[in-house]
């Protein structure tokens, strides 16, 4: 498997995590700021973001 395909399917995974707590949040009435958890998963995701557009300028593909 491809870096990028890796990388493009773990990236689905952690943002469909991530807005599971998001929703999970919602419901609950709870700040997002306020969730560690949730804020912990948001960091998570923009590192994988910022990973992904860095191998594509490597590359010399667009993000």
């Amino acid at each position: 498997m491809k870096q990028e395909d890796y990388h493009g399917k773990k990236l689905k995974k952690e943002r469909e995590k991530l807005n599971r707590l998001v929703d999970e949040a919602l419901k609950n009435g709870i700040s997002f700021t306020q969730d560690e958890v949730l804020m912990a998963q948001s960091r998570k995701v923009d590192k994988l973001i910022a990973r992904i557009q860095k191998e594509k300028r490597r590359s010399g593909k667009k993000p």
